[in-house]
């Protein structure tokens, strides 16, 4: 199996954890860089890979965790993914992510926290 890339996107803005007060400006940042590309939904199966660069933590609460991470990104993603068809509440079909690759690093110097984030479509 391999892969063609589909979009890489450079998200600005400090990552967040799934079920945390930031977690909503995340997900607009990552929904407005993938919106600005002007390309997707795909229907395909895809493989994404998420290189995250974090900010020195706030408080001793403030912690990233790699899994915490990949799933806010992973639902603000819409724009590439389309949305799932369910009667649920509205959802990004990232159920077609057949293989994840992540990352995190703690940011250097004078970059900016944010996240690169490769999408792949799978091919035979």
């Amino acid at each position: 199996m391999g892969y063609e890339m589909l979009v890489v996107v450079d998200v600005a803005g400090r990552p967040a954890s799934y079920s945390s007060a930031a977690e909503a400006a995340w997900k607009a940042a990552v929904r407005e860089a993938f919106l600005a590309t002007g390309l997707g939904p795909w229907a395909e199966r895809f493989s994404v890979m998420i290189e995250f660069r974090t900010p020195e933590a706030r408080n001793a609460n403030e912690v990233w965790d790699l899994d915490n991470l990949i799933k806010p990104t992973l639902d603000a993603m819409e724009g590439v993914f389309g949305l799932r068809p369910w009667r649920g509440l509205t959802q990004a079909a990232d159920d077609r992510v057949d293989h994840l690759e992540a990352s995190k690093r703690t940011i250097r110097g004078a970059e900016v926290p944010g996240a690169r984030i490769e999408v792949r479509r799978l091919v035979e």
